[in-house]
């Protein structure tokens, strides 16, 4: 793959850096992160459905502006994991 998906064009020049040693390390050390990048990108999904909440937005709504079910949204905003990651996440207790 030439091009990474969308959300992650930025990370393109990980691919061009000219000395492959130093590219193998700075993407292998991406690759670690990965878990840690997950974790990052479901809180920031987690408070965005918390403000959309605060707004006055239902379960439902907010399942139904986001293309997930009503559960799934009220999952999200209650910080749940759900399948082999639930079983491997230590659950934020706030």
């Amino acid at each position: 793959m030439t091009t990474p998906p969308t959300p992650f064009e930025n990370l393109k020049d990980l691919a061009e850096q000219g000395d492959p040693t130093e590219r193998a390390k700075t993407v292998g050390a991406a690759l670690q992160a990965i878990p840690q990048l997950q974790h990052w990108l479901r809180e920031i999904r987690q408070g965005a459905v918390l403000e959309l909440r605060e707004d006055g937005l239902s379960h439902a709504q907010i399942g139904k502006e986001l293309g997930i079910s009503r559960a799934r949204a009220q999952q999200i905003s209650e910080g749940r994991t759900s399948g082999k990651r639930a079983s491997k996440e230590p659950q934020d207790e706030t």
